[in-house]
Formats: structure tokens, C-alpha cells, sequence
């Protein structure tokens, strides 16, 4: 069985969580994560402004997920349940969406980062993201239950353990996520999603260690690049059912 564990919101302004994710993970030996990483969170924190932040990036050797633009949205009901006004590429147009990723691109290029997968904020998605990733050049998109490999629009189902972060279902999902990864934990292929408002809590932080631990003992981490493959499946993927069919 397989997991990826996954570093959300990725920021110079989440700096402090983000050493403190970094601890915990170490701690729990975790030596396998990708970085979900916000070139310009709130349009204030672009990322090649801060050498530090880019170099402990560098320096990780972890892989890197573009993790929208911005990180930023109106406020959408049909949304509300999963997100409040950050749900970035929901309802945009076309041309938003390009503007977006191109931009997103551009920073990264400065920074001298390079990546060819993208995880949309809040995991909400709309018509034209696919399109436009694949027209620059990205080989894979991860959603809320599956990531796909939009070369050959090969997807494995992959469903997501995490933490919400608003203030009344951030109370509730303590409760109920233990119970939500023993109902899900023979999945063949599971995520955990830790994201940097988590490490306010103490109780968040404690859950994690239990839950890393037994991901470490019980799965084999691998990435994005490892689970999709560049071209094609990934040989990770051997024998599993995906939600596209089994797996040769």
C-alpha cells in the first residue's frame, strides 16, 4: 500500500509552520513529502522575495507542487462546505485561469523552481484548468479523492486525510478523523494533507504524529512523480485498482 504525504499552503508567511511541519515530520521520520507551495499567497508573498524560504525549499530535496496562485477567492456557497474564500479556480474563465498559472509560473522561474504538477487550493477545480495546465506543460493534477495523469487521462483514486481549518468544523475534524482513517486506512493509495493553520493546535500536531507513525509503519511514501509516472503508470502502481481500471 502506498501514501503521499502532502505539505499544504506552503508560504514566507507561514514560515513559522512550516519549520514546525518540517520538526514533525523529521520526528516522526517521514523522509518522503511533497510541498504544496503558493507562489504569491494573498498577493503579498512572492516567493522569490524571501531567499531563505526558497533555499529551505532547495535544501529539502522534497518534491514541489504548485499549489495555485494566490491561495485567495470570493466567498462561493456551493464551496462553503469544503472552503471560505479560498477555493481560488473555482468559477473562473479561461482567461483567468491562464493569467493565473502563468504568473504562478513566472515566479516559480525565478525562483528556480520547477515542477509539473499542480494541486488547486481548497482542491476545487472548474472546466478550463486541465486545458490550461497541459498547455504549459504539467503532467499531473490532484483533486480531492484521485489524482490524474493528464498525458493519457490515466487517474488513481486517492482520498484525502485532513484537518479543517474553520473554526467549528476545525473542532469536529478532530473528532472524527481517526474514525475517518480507520474506515479508509485499506485504501491502496491514501493522502494525508497537513496544512499550516494545523500547527496551531496542539491537538492537530499530537493526531499527526499518530497518524504519520502509522503511515511510516504500514505504507511506502512515494510522490506525485512516483505515483503517476511521466508517461504513463507508474510502476508504484502495480497490481492496485485505480479508478480508471486496473492497473497492468
Amino acid at each position: 500500500m502506498l501514501a503521499i504525504v502532502e505539505v499544504h499552503d506552503v508560504s514566507p508567511y507561514y514560515y513559522d509552520e512550516f519549520c514546525k511541519c518540517l520538526e514533525l515530520l523529521s520526528l516522526t521520520g517521514i523522509s518522503k513529502f511533497s510541498l504544496l507551495v503558493i507562489p504569491n499567497f494573498r498577493d503579498s508573498y512572492p516567493i522569490y522575495r524571501y531567499p531563505g524560504f526558497v533555499n529551505t525549499l532547495h535544501y529539502s530535496g522534497q518534491e514541489i507542487i504548485m499549489h495555485g496562485y494566490n491561495h485567495t477567492s470570493r466567498f462561493k456557497l456551493r464551496e462553503a462546505l469544503y472552503t471560505y474564500g479560498e477555493g481560488e479556480m473555482g468559477g473562473l474563465t479561461l482567461q483567468e485561469v491562464y493569467n493565473k498559472i502563468e504568473s504562478a509560473i513566472d515566479i516559480f522561474q525565478i525562483a528556480k523552481i520547477d515542477t509539473k504538477f499542480f494541486v488547486p487550493p481548497a482542491w476545487v477545480s472548474n472546466p478550463f484548468l486541465e486545458d490550461v495546465l497541459s498547455s504549459f506543460g504539467f503532467l499531473g493534477v490532484g483533486y480531492r479523492n484521485y489524482v490524474k495523469n493528464m498525458e493519457n487521462n490515466y487517474t488513481v483514486s486517492s482520498r484525502v486525510i485532513t484537518f479543517s481549518s474553520r473554526k467549528l468544523l476545525s473542532y469536529i475534524s478532530i473528532r472524527v478523523v481517526p474514525t475517518i482513517y480507520k474506515l479508509i486506512k485499506n485504501d491502496p493509495v491514501l493522502r494525508l494533507a497537513l496544512h499550516m493553520k494545523d500547527f496551531s493546535s496542539k491537538k492537530k500536531i499530537a493526531l499527526w504524529r499518530l497518524l504519520l507513525k502509522e503511515i511510516k509503519n504500514s505504507r511506502r511514501l512515494v510522490s506525485y512523480g512516483e505515483l503517476l509516472g511521466k508517461g504513463g503508470s507508474s510502476p508504484s502502481l502495480q497490481g492496485f485498482q485505480s479508478a480508471g481500471g486496473m492497473v497492468q
